[in-house]
């Protein structure tokens, strides 16, 4: 009954949200353009008529066609999400679940190899992880790849979204930095296990320490590393377009920016800044979709899968 209500308030927070999200969109863009000597001078006024005219018309579009618009090529704006939006999930998804399995393995070593020279390469590099900004990892990785895989595979095309192995770099890219994270997080759910009586029974009955490691303490650490998976899911989504658009992979990220970039203009009275008002109501929809799927399996993981122990709750 807990879980139904958690699920039922987060699709209602999910629904005010999106509501307020659309009116925003729909707020009157229109702008008046006047000449001052020889410079053009831009100035907007906001018009409540406007903004309900706006309102009633996305509103009677979606009634009568049954549909949010069509896009600037006049595609529907639901093909475009569908289109695009496989091609983001086609990274998402193996993007976290690199995040999580690199993540905890690089964990388990750095908890195993905390000493002298392997501390530098262990908790060092994934403290590394986590200091340098994703895109000037992203360079220096492209720069690596430009002099070493196109000079020995001149007709290997990595960037873009025609070929199917297209896919690998922006799934390297999106998993680092969570990667990282997810690796700082074990190793310390780890060292925070050190020390108790399971463990000490354990070793005393000569149970090998792999065995220790993987089948006891890894998985009391369960509760403090499934914990975070929602800041991950939303740090993948907003890296996500980044790293689409540093590997001119075209996915939900790049064609809402698209949707959304406000082109220069040209100088003439009663102008409209140039967005995409249907595609980008219908993209945001489609991102807040994915954070609704990804807050219910966070709940239901909390609820669910992740263990309490006893001492946890005295």
């Amino acid at each position: 009954m807990k879980l139904l209500l958690r699920l039922s308030s987060s699709l209602f927070l999910w629904i005010v949200m999106m509501v307020v999200l659309v009116l925003i969109i729909l707020l009157p863009r229109e702008i008046e353009v006047k000449r001052v000597d020889v410079t053009d001078v831009m100035s907007y006024h906001f018009t409540w008529s406007g903004y309900k005219d706006n309102i009633t018309h996305f509103i009677s579009e979606v009634k009568e066609n049954k549909s949010l618009g069509k896009a600037i090529d006049q595609q529907p704006v639901e093909w475009e999400l569908m289109h695009y939006g496989i091609r983001s999930i086609a990274i998402l998804v193996p993007a976290l679940i690199f995040s999580f399995l690199i993540g905890i393995l690089k964990g388990v070593f750095d908890y195993r190899r905390n000493g002298g020279l392997w501390k530098v390469f262990g908790e060092g590099t994934t403290w590394l992880g986590q200091s340098i900004p994703d895109f000037f990892v992203i360079i220096i990785i492209e720069l690596i790849f430009s002099m070493t895989i196109n000079r020995i595979f001149p007709h290997l095309q990595l960037y873009g979204y025609a070929h199917w192995y297209n896919i690998f770099l922006p799934i390297i890219f999106l998993s680092m930095y969570p990667a990282a994270v997810i690796a700082s997080y074990t190793t310390q759910a780890l060292k925070e296990e050190d020390g108790h009586d399971y463990i000490l029974t354990a070793k005393a009955k000569g149970v090998p320490e792999w065995i220790i490691l993987w089948k006891h303490v890894l998985r009391n650490c369960w509760s403090k590393i499934l914990i975070h998976f929602m800041p991950i899911i939303l740090t993948l989504l907003s890296s996500m377009v980044l790293v689409e658009y540093m590997t001119l992979y075209r996915g939900m990220g790049t064609r809402l920016m698209e949707a959304i970039k406000v082109k220069d203009m040209i100088a003439s009275n009663d102008t409209i800044l140039p967005i995409e008002t249907p595609t980008v109501i219908g993209f945001s929809l489609g991102f807040m979709v994915i954070l609704l799927l990804a807050q219910w399996a966070n709940q239901i993981i909390r609820h669910f899968l992740i263990p309490i122990r006893k001492d946890e709750q005295s």
